[in-house]
């Protein structure tokens, strides 16, 4: 795996209501951002970051590993994304 980029979550142009309202929920080992950063990042986009995957979970965003909650969201019927499109809904992009 390369090195994560130096973002600042906190600074970076996003877009601001990519999020709007929706629980989000970031599991498994993502490849270009920290998962803490991504939480931020949804935060400040306007949403909830949460840690676990319920009926009030809007969406999954899944990194490499998944596991359990990534299945729990499935069952639950609750719209799963990979890293890169999670980016591209921030107005993210990728080198």
């Amino acid at each position: 795996m390369s090195a994560k980029p130096a973002w600042d979550p906190q600074t970076m142009a996003i877009t601001a209501d990519a999020f709007s309202g929706l629980t989000v929920v970031i599991t498994g080992t993502l490849e270009h951002i920290e998962r803490k950063q991504a939480e931020l990042l949804v935060e400040r986009a306007g949403g909830n970051a949460t840690g676990s995957v319920s009926s009030k979970t809007d969406l999954l965003v899944a990194g490499e590993k998944a596991g359990s909650k990534l299945k729990k969201a499935q069952a639950l019927g609750v719209e799963v994304i990979d890293e890169v499109a999670f980016l591209k809904r921030l107005g993210i992009q990728l080198p």
